[in-house]
């Protein structure tokens, strides 16, 4: 049962360290909601969130979607599009570490977030948490450049894009990711004046359209694969190894 923010945290870390121990790829995606997860309580302890309970109660709901999808796709039920095509990529090695991540961010915050936005404060409520869904955007942002420090770890070739784009890239991801944060408010507010009746065929159009960003990142296109394309080759084949930078 997941009932505080601490549950959540031991089941994403029994889920890392599962993938970790039997060198699995789900467990990259995990690692980095994991740590995400840790900052979030850490911001509530120091008094960050206008409501810390409310905060608490929306990573919860949060959690628990992809929870609940990690669980059914491991049973081989039905579970979304998203997360589907975010999961079964990982029994691939196709693409990098940071197509996976960006794979999970896109299930995670584009299907995921505004749906548990307005299931933990529904109707007008959805307003008072304006704020402090916003200040989710800081605790991304804060994230980004860890990242990028222990993907440069992993890969050499991701010191020298790095360098090259003088840290665009990461630019880019935070851009992007405020971006995406913008959209799911829409779909939080969206849902919020909705009737629960009308829920489904909402959800499952969002569903439809996150599934479809899923597959560019997957194959954003033939220049994008030949940039990436040596960041692959020289990553670790070992994805236990990988794991354990990103949780480091």
């Amino acid at each position: 049962m997941i009932n505080s923010i601490d549950d959540v945290i031991k089941r994403q870390t029994q889920i890392a360290e599962f993938a970790q121990k039997h060198k699995a790829r789900f467990g990259y995606f995990c690692s980095l909601y994991l740590e995400m997860t840790k900052t979030v309580k850490r911001y509530i302890a120091e008094g960050k969130f206008d409501d810390g309970a409310r905060m608490e109660k929306l990573v919860i709901v949060f959690a628990k979607r992809y929870l609940d999808a990690f669980d059914n796709w491991q049973a081989h039920k039905p579970t979304m599009q998203s997360w589907q095509k975010a999961l079964d990529e990982t029994k691939r090695n196709n693409i990098t570490v940071m197509q996976h991540l960006l794979c999970g961010i896109n299930a995670h915050i584009n299907l995921d977030l505004g749906i548990a936005a307005a299931q933990t404060c529904p109707g007008a409520n959805i307003n008072a948490l304006k704020n402090d869904f916003a200040k989710i955007n800081d605790v991304i942002t804060s994230l980004v450049n860890k990242v990028q420090d222990k993907l440069s770890k992993i890969c050499w070739p991701m010191k020298l894009i790095d360098k090259i784009g003088k840290n665009k890239d990461e630019q880019l991801a935070n851009f992007s990711i405020f971006f995406a944060r913008e959209a799911a408010w829409k779909v939080a507010t969206d849902l919020a004046q909705l009737k629960p009746e009308e829920h489904p065929k909402y959800i499952a159009n969002l569903d439809n359209k996150t599934a479809f960003l899923a597959k560019k990142i997957i194959n954003p296109g033939v220049i994008s694969n030949a940039v990436l394309k040596p960041v692959k080759w020289f990553e670790p084949s070992d994805a236990g190894k990988i794991i354990q930078i990103l949780k480091s």
